[in-house]
């Protein structure tokens, strides 16, 4: 009896073990599911924030587009307004009558007989505006390139570019560091920053070719210098005129947009309009060259 009462109770604990076995069971595979429907939770909402993330940064790109294209829009407009002071004149002398006929209120047929006989300056000068129009050899081969934009300057479109307008451009007293500036806009690793308030560095024997917040490393001549430029991660900074970082900015800005070409990031613009933005950004080296620039007061 007492060997079948223990066996019962063995029998008993079994049992329990048994149910208690299922039970782990069947909370691990309910575990496992849960873990499972969570994980791919996650990895849709990850997804969704994905996607999510893409379509922002494709309208930012749009939008960056749209506003490059209003920029210019607004820049050609300010450009085409007429800004002769001549148009002034008929409101100069008007402003002027009014004093004048204060003082000698006798001699009103007298002034009246005077201006009456001064011409209309707006009635001799002629009317001007700005206009433009596409060149068909200079288009043919802004599109030939579209098509298969490269940065090659081997090619026919960059090929004139860089004989026009960034060669010119790029053309120093200093000839190897013009030649070194213009390698690093094309490997994109020219740094210009401002010169700011910072202490005079001490001058080396080998600093002397950098020139100077006083003097400008590409020209040579005493000029005073507000930017720096300098190559990728080297330490040497070259102090440069503001006639001169003009120059060069004007070829990084033509590189830029180019390249947003070549990464097919303008993508809400035409083959014409991009060509018009090229050809501003050529105006603007050719400005440049020719000693015209614009100075940050």
């Amino acid at each position: 009896h007492f060997i079948h009462f223990e066996l019962l109770l063995k029998d008993e604990e079994c049992e329990r073990l048994s149910k208690v076995r299922d039970q782990l069971g069947q909370e691990l595979e309910e575990l496992t599911a849960s873990l499972f429907q969570e994980a791919h939770k996650m990895v849709r909402e990850a997804n969704v924030k994905q996607a999510n993330a893409e379509k922002q940064l494709k309208e930012a790109l749009g939008k960056i587009d749209v506003l490059q294209a209003e920029v210019q829009a607004l820049k050609t407009l300010v450009l085409s307004s007429p800004t002769s002071p001549v148009g002034e004149l008929p409101s100069s002398v008007g402003g002027g009558k009014t004093p004048f006929r204060k003082g000698h209120s006798r001699n009103k047929s007298t002034s009246s007989a005077i201006l009456g006989t001064q011409p209309d300056p707006s009635a001799t000068q002629p009317i001007v505006r700005e206009c433009k129009e596409v060149d068909s050899q200079l288009f043919s081969e802004f599109k030939a390139w579209k098509e298969e934009p490269t940065l090659d300057r081997s090619c026919c479109f960059l090929d004139r570019v860089y004989r026009e307008d960034i060669y010119p451009c790029l053309t120093f007293s200093k000839s190897e560091l013009g030649s070194a500036i213009l390698e690093a806009v094309e490997q994109n690793t020219l740094s210009v920053e401002p010169v700011g308030f910072q202490p005079l560095p001490v001058v080396k024997a080998s600093a002397v070719e950098c020139g100077g917040p006083k003097k400008c490393a590409l020209s040579g001549q005493t000029k005073t210098c507000k930017h720096r430029i300098k190559f990728g991660d080297s330490s040497n900074y070259y102090y440069v005129s503001p006639y001169c970082r003009y120059r060069i900015t004007a070829v990084c800005n033509f590189f830029t947009y180019i390249r947003y070409i070549h990464q097919g990031l303008v993508k809400q613009q035409d083959a014409e309009q991009m060509f018009w933005e090229v050809m501003q950004l050529r105006r603007e080296m050719s400005f440049a060259k020719l000693g015209y620039y614009k100075d940050q007061l």
